[in-house]
């Protein structure tokens, strides 16, 4: 019992730790220009554009938004 529960926990642990609590949605940078324009040029400068929640949200909204045709890279 004490086995399955400390999998349980663990398990549970692993998937929360994964989750990026503190990201903005789409519909949020979509409203806030200049933290969506600051966050899109963090995001584009870093080794994996699209690697974190809250940088997916920032692109998203930007393309989405009509500020941007084609997605980010690093060139």
């Amino acid at each position: 019992m004490k086995t399955g529960l400390l999998s349980l926990s663990l398990l549970a642990t692993m998937l929360l730790a994964g989750c990026d609590a503190g990201a903005k949605s789409i519909d949020w940078y979509k409203e806030h220009d200049k933290e969506r324009a600051a966050k899109f040029e963090e995001c584009r400068k870093s080794s994996d554009p699209r690697g974190t929640e809250d940088c997916r949200n920032a692109i998203d909204a930007t393309v989405h938004g009509g500020s941007l045709t084609k997605s980010p890279d690093k060139t």
